[in-house]
C-alpha cells in the first residue's frame, strides 16, 4: 500500500474506515432508541387537507421541517478530477476533532461545521429532543455548482442526491429528500430529475433563486416545469449567488439584506413570466418565508397597476395580479420575528405556511440560540390546531404525504 499510496493518502483512508465504524455503532444505538422513544399516534385518516387530531399542548404537535441541509460526510476532491474550479467544495477531517470538519472551497478555507452537517444520527438527537418528527433533506447552496460545465455539474449532483437518497432509505421514517440538478443544462437536469424521483425515491428538487444569468421564468425552464408537474416532484427555492455581493462585503449584508430579495426575484419573476399560471399543479415552496416578496406586496401590487406597460407582458388583466397568487404557493416560517411572522399569515394565509428551520446553520431557527420550531411554538396569537397546522399539516400536504407515513 505504501508503494501506490502516499502517506496522507492511507491516513485518509484510515479515517474514513474508522469514520465508518463509528457511524455504523452509532446508528444501531440511534435505531434502538428513535424507534421505541418515538411518539405512536392513531393515525387512519390523511393530515393533508385538514387537521382531524385535536391536541391540547404544543409539545404532542409533530413537526415536518421542509428547510435544512445536508452534506455527504466525505466529498471527493472536485477540482481535482475535472482540472479547474476553485469553487468546488470538499471537506477537511481532522482525527484529532472527528466530530467536527472544515469546508474548503478550492485552496481557500470557507467555514468550519460539525457532524450535524453529515450525520443523521446527530440530528435525529436534536430532531427527538425539539419534537421534530420529518426533515426534508435539501444540499447546501454552495454545492449547486451552477457556475461548472454542465457535465460536471451533473456528476457533482449525482453524488451529492445518491448521498440525500441513501440516508432517506435508512431512516425512511425521518427523512425525506430533495435532489440538487445541473439546471445550466435542462436536458441534463430533467435527465436527473427523472432518476431521482423514479429510482432513488426523492420527492423534489431545491433550486437557487436564479441559475447564473436567467432567471427563472426563462423559456429554457418550462421543459423542466413541465417534467416536474407531470411526475408530482415538488420545487423548493433558495437564494443563493446573491445579487450586490461584491458591493456589499462588510457587516454579512449579502445574508441580511440580498437574501430575502432573491426569494422575491424568484417569486415575482416566476409571478410575472406566467410559469405560476402555465403549471398550476406545481408545488413550489419559497425559503425565510418568501424573503421580502410579503411585506413589499403593496408595492408590487402598485407596479402591476401603475406600469403595465412594463409588467404585463407574460400575463396580464385582474386575474393575474400579484395578490391573486398569495396563497397559491408556500412559504417557510423562517422569519425569526412575531410581527413578521402575522404579516406574512395575512398575506399567504396559514394554510400555506410551513416548518422551515435552516438547521443546523447559524442564521436558521435552531441551535445554539433558538428551539426549532420556537417561533410558531410560543406564539400566543394561534390556537393548537393552527400551530399543528402550520408546524405539520401543512408540510404534509405539500411532500404529498399523510401522516401514518411517518407515525
Amino acid at each position: 500500500l505504501k508503494t501506490f499510496l502516499p502517506a496522507f493518502t492511507m491516513a485518509d483512508a484510515l479515517i474514513k474506515q474508522i469514520d465508518d465504524l463509528l457511524e455504523s455503532l452509532q446508528s444501531l444505538q440511534v435505531s434502538a432508541t428513535s424507534s421505541s422513544s418515538s411518539p405512536h399516534h392513531d393515525t387512519d385518516g390523511f393530515c393533508m387537507h385538514h387537521c382531524t387530531k385535536h391536541h391540547h399542548t404544543n409539545c404532542n404537535i409533530p413537526k415536518l421541517d421542509i428547510h435544512n441541509h445536508i452534506l455527504p460526510k466525505h466529498i471527493p476532491d472536485f477540482r481535482k478530477e475535472f482540472g479547474y474550479g476553485d469553487a468546488f467544495v470538499t471537506l477537511k477531517h481532522d482525527p484529532l476533532k472527528p466530530n467536527t470538519a472544515q469546508m474548503w472551497k478550492g485552496g481557500q478555507f470557507f467555514r468550519d461545521i460539525d457532524e450535524k452537517c453529515w450525520s443523521c444520527e446527530a440530528r435525529l438527537a436534536d430532531m427527538d429532543a425539539e419534537g421534530v418528527r420529518v426533515q426534508v433533506l435539501s444540499t447546501v447552496p454552495v454545492m449547486f455548482s451552477y457556475w461548472a460545465k454542465a457535465e460536471d455539474a451533473l456528476r457533482v449532483a449525482q453524488f451529492i442526491n445518491d448521498d440525500i437518497a441513501a440516508k432517506c432509505r435508512k431512516y425512511p421514517q425521518r427523512f425525506l429528500g430533495l435532489a440538487t440538478l445541473p439546471m445550466q443544462d435542462t436536458k441534463l437536469a430533467i435527465q436527473e430529475l427523472r432518476r431521482c424521483v423514479t429510482q432513488l425515491g426523492l420527492i423534489g428538487i431545491e433550486i437557487g433563486s436564479h441559475i447564473e444569468h436567467w432567471n427563472l421564468d426563462d423559456a429554457r425552464f418550462h421543459a423542466l416545469w413541465a417534467e416536474a408537474e407531470k411526475l408530482g416532484a415538488v420545487v423548493f427555492v433558495h437564494p443563493w449567488d446573491m445579487m450586490g455581493q461584491r458591493d456589499m462585503p462588510k457587516y454579512w449584508l449579502p445574508w441580511l439584506v440580498s437574501m430575502p430579495a432573491e426569494s422575491s426575484r424568484a417569486i415575482c419573476s416566476l409571478m410575472f413570466g406566467g410559469v405560476f399560471a402555465k403549471y398550476p399543479k406545481l408545488r413550489f415552496c419559497f425559503a425565510h418565508g418568501g424573503g421580502s416578496f410579503a411585506h413589499t406586496i403593496g408595492r408590487i401590487q402598485h407596479g402591476y397597476e401603475c406600469r403595465p406597460d412594463l409588467i404585463q407582458i407574460e400575463v396580464s388583466g385582474a386575474q393575474h395580479n400579484p395578490r391573486q397568487y398569495c396563497g397559491k404557493f408556500w412559504v417557510d416560517s423562517l422569519v425569526h420575528d412575531a410581527a413578521a411572522f402575522d404579516y406574512l399569515v395575512s398575506v399567504v394565509g396559514e394554510h400555506r405556511i410551513i416548518l422551515g428551520t435552516d438547521y443546523p446553520f447559524p442564521l436558521g431557527e435552531c441551535y445554539p440560540l433558538k428551539k426549532m420550531g420556537q417561533l410558531i411554538e410560543t406564539h400566543d396569537k394561534y390556537s393548537v390546531e393552527q400551530k399543528r397546522q402550520m408546524l405539520w399539516c401543512n408540510g404534509l400536504q405539500f411532500v404529498g404525504k399523510k401522516e401514518s407515513d411517518f407515525l
